[in-house]
């Protein structure tokens, strides 16, 4: 009976088609948006598992993000590095600067200064140059995804030419030299991403001066972590956070913009189409099949008989779609693999995608299961 039923099921060349289609449409939809939904996320907190030093960060009690911040008195490292526990506290800070190429283009980047003595906060894959060099006046490093593309230099034949080591950029009408290339996780927004050391950053952003966005620090190895950040969490004008629960606050932080209610709809819109267009073409299918079915019956043949064949056809054009639009997915994934575009794909979502695809399969074939052993074989078989 498998062997009829899949002769049944490819008889219908179009219908088999069309149910295939829409579970491959589903699951392009679920997995590919789902992924870059992921993938923005977890760009959203990439200041925290960039900077892989520090154990816990620390900043004013309203700072939320790096997009929603106040900055902190210099002065709070000391108090941060008196507190019992702690084996070092450096600053970091962070600016949204204008930033003029070689070429005279205009951009808005987002800049780091890092401590001078340690460099702790420097990004820890260098392309290109070193990150000591850092130490040097109007010294930058740059993203290796902005220096093939936002500040590139275009030539006159409209080819762009990847900015390197030697290059100068102007940094909030302050001059800057580049001295190493970087790989990074891009950020939320399309920016360049650029380092530089403490002092100099001071000199990007005269108004920073003095003031710091964030406080990074490690807790002694014997010390617990938690006993460090609530002696921290006593002073009214700070407040710490270990790297996991600051991660989870700037993700609360983006999820609150309404990013989840776009791709939620996106999502939600995969579903409907996988219950509807497949729902429904399998179900026209059943019909047009359905006076073998009543064959069957007359002949003897029993409902888990039946129940078997419309399973296996659900089945089989389910694992199709869904292998096909998964396959789609990834390969998009590879395809933007080297861009700025976001893209995460764990597990967690192929299993969730899958269960999506089963749920309609299952949705699909008790409709077409229910019009078959609801149908009298007499009447069929007249007509």
């Amino acid at each position: 009976m498998i062997s009829l039923a899949f002769k049944m099921l490819i008889g219908k060349q179009a219908s088999c088609l069309g149910v295939i289609f829409g579970i491959f449409l589903a699951t392009l939809l679920i997995a590919q948006q789902s992924a870059i939904f992921l993938g923005l996320i977890d760009r959203s907190y990439r200041i925290v598992t960039d900077i892989s030093e520090p154990t816990i960060w620390v900043m004013d009690p309203v700072t939320e993000s790096e997009e929603k911040l106040r900055s902190l008195p210099l002065g709070y490292v000391d108090v941060v590095k008196s507190i019992p526990g702690i084996e070092w506290a450096v600053p970091l800070s962070s600016a949204l600067l204008p930033v003029i190429s070689a070429d005279g283009r205009f951009d808005i980047t987002v800049i780091y200064g890092i401590d001078d003595a340690t460099l702790i906060g420097a990004p820890t894959e260098m392309i290109e140059g070193s990150i000591r060099d850092l130490r040097k006046q109007g010294a930058v490093i740059v993203d290796i995804y902005s220096a093939n593309s936002n500040l590139a230099k275009i030539n006159s034949d409209g080819s762009k030419e990847p900015l390197k080591v030697g290059d100068t950029l102007e940094i909030n009408e302050k001059h800057a030299v580049v001295v190493g290339i970087c790989k990074v996780t891009p950020g939320f927004y399309p920016q360049p991403i650029i380092f530089t050391s403490f002092s100099q950053f001071n000199v990007f952003n005269p108004g920073m001066s003095n003031r710091a966005s964030f406080i990074l620090a490690k807790n002694q190895p014997s010390v617990p972590i938690i006993n460090v950040i609530k002696e921290i969490n006593t002073h009214s004008k700070l407040h710490a956070f270990t790297k996991q629960e600051f991660r989870d606050q700037i993700r609360d932080f983006f999820l609150k913009t309404g990013i989840l209610i776009n791709f939620g709809l996106s999502v939600l819109l995969g579903i409907i189409i996988g219950f509807s267009i497949t729902g429904q073409i399998f179900y026209i299918m059943t019909l047009e099949n359905i006076v073998y079915y009543a064959l069957i019956k007359s002949v003897g043949g029993t409902e888990t008989m039946i129940l078997k064949m419309i399973i296996f056809q659900a089945a089989i054009v389910g694992v199709i779609g869904f292998v096909l639009g998964i396959g789609t997915t990834v390969l998009w994934g590879f395809a933007i693999q080297k861009t700025t575009l976001a893209f995460l794909f764990p597990w967690q979502l192929l299993a969730f995608t899958g269960l999506i695809i089963l749920i309609i399969c299952v949705f699909t074939a008790v409709l077409s299961i229910q019009k078959v052993f609801r149908v009298d074989p007499k009447v069929l078989m007249g007509t």
